[in-house]
């Protein structure tokens, strides 16, 4: 009786993720080109082709600098949003709560067409933003057309669109943490930063945690951004394991080494998540 409640959900989580995910190693395990249309058997002959290419340790460094300082700096402007916005609510200031809403509104535009926004942003003579520095006297830069520039680029892009998502989780969990244990440190006399810094980041340290493995994950599999603005470029400046995943698939047309980029990526994630999974799960025995 009990298996019969399950089974769907089972039945749909075996046709959604198990079934694609076997299948697309299996493919992994082939060389298969789609012009050709010929598929051969070279069990793990992808992968060692993709570690003896002499361009993927530039490749993890793009990526790993990309998803890092994205994430870390989300993680800080977030932080400081929300205890800004708490601080504004328990004030009861009138403007904080249509600030707190006008905050999310880029988490309500598709990511897809905020990269084609910051396409037209980083146009050299005609964006927005060199348009700002012409108007103050400052010179224009060439943003994603410089290969210095451009990986720096994306990231202003990615922490504009995600920012919020860090800023809306760290400030329910700060709005979620009890008052008494902040009000016993006040009365011994701790400042207000003192309060921040010993009491209330300590008990926030599961939300930062959740927070970081959400958008660290998200971060390492993320493509919109590259795929529109820069495709990889100028050079391989800015070329990240999605988009090699993507290149080789969609435009070598090899289907097989593109499926083993593919699943270089998924470990890659499967690793960041176990590991920040440990350190919540450290954290969680400290406080007991």
């Amino acid at each position: 009786m009990a298996l019969s409640f399950v089974a769907p959900a089972m039945a749909t989580l075996v046709a959604i993720f198990i079934y694609p995910l076997c299948y697309s190693f299996w493919i992994s395990l082939q060389r298969w080109s789609l012009i050709s249309g010929v598929r051969r058997w070279t069990a793990f002959g992808n992968y060692v082709a993709i570690f003896n290419d002499p361009t993927l340790p530039k490749t993890l460094r793009v990526t790993l600098t990309y998803s890092l300082l994205s994430v870390a700096l989300e993680l800080g402007l977030g932080l400081l949003l929300a205890f800004l916005v708490r601080a504004g609510i328990r004030r009861r200031l009138p403007a904080f709560p249509a600030i707190r809403v006008l905050l999310m509104t880029p988490l309500l535009v598709a990511p897809l067409l905020w990269a084609f926004y910051f396409r037209s942003f980083y146009s050299p003579q005609f964006g927005l933003f060199n348009e700002a520095l012409a108007a103050l006297g400052l010179p224009r830069p060439l943003w994603v057309n410089d290969p210095h520039l451009a990986l720096y680029s994306l990231v202003i892009a990615d922490v504009w669109q995600w920012t919020p998502f860090m800023f809306s989780i760290l400030l329910s969990g700060l709005l979620s943490l009890p008052g008494d244990v902040v009000e016993a440190a006040r009365v011994d006399g701790a400042s207000d930063l003192q309060i921040i810094r010993l009491v209330e980041l300590p008990m926030l340290k599961p939300v930062l945690l959740v927070a970081l493995i959400m958008r660290l994950i998200d971060s390492l599999r993320y493509l919109d951004l590259v795929l529109v603005i820069t495709q990889g470029g100028p050079g391989n400046s800015t070329e990240i394991l999605n988009f090699l995943a993507y290149r080789t698939s969609f435009q070598q047309f090899e289907v097989g080494r593109g499926a083993a980029v593919a699943f270089v990526v998924f470990a890659l994630v499967m690793i960041a998540a176990v590991v920040m999974l440990r350190l919540m799960w450290k954290s969680a025995h400290v406080r007991r």
